[in-house]
């Protein structure tokens, strides 16, 4: 694949910042279609993502589910948890959910790059920064595919 400036496949959001709750992040990437965003910290550094993946496998997964997920049925008629508390959940800072490992291209990277570093960290998006921390925004597994059959029609 040949090189060009990704930032023109990848697609504007906001940026989570100290603070922002949960709410905040979850409407941020819904407008967006994004499952996450970068994350920046008090010193103007993107320093990991802000991810509802991450948030909720903290909040709502204990971890004995995630390591026997093959074997539990549809129902959980014998195990009880506690209902998730969705108002408060909302409510919680992301600060304390901040994942640093992120996948992160700059703009003049290949998409087979883009591939390698998604892989790399085991998601379907990253995010476009330049050197200096300019953000540009998120370039997705899909948006490859429709840079594929753009260059293919």
């Amino acid at each position: 694949m040949t090189q060009f400036n990704l930032t023109k496949f990848a697609d504007p959001t906001g940026i989570a910042t100290p603070g922002m709750t949960v709410r905040e992040l979850f409407v941020e990437c819904s407008k967006a279609r994004v499952a996450g965003l970068p994350f920046r910290d008090a010193s103007g550094k993107i320093a990991g993502k802000a991810s509802i993946r991450n948030i909720l496998k903290e909040v709502c997964l204990p971890d004995f589910m995630v390591e026997h997920a093959n074997i539990l049925g549809d129902t959980l008629d014998a195990l009880r948890f506690p209902e998730i508390e969705e108002q408060r959940l909302l409510e919680t800072r992301i600060d304390d959910f901040i994942y640093p490992d992120f996948a992160q291209i700059t703009p003049a990277s290949q998409l087979s790059k883009a591939l390698a570093r998604m892989e790399a960290h085991d998601t379907t998006y990253c995010f476009v920064i330049d050197a200096d921390q300019k953000y540009y925004g998120v370039l997705s597994i899909v948006h490859v595919a429709m840079r594929i059959l753009e260059r293919n029609q």
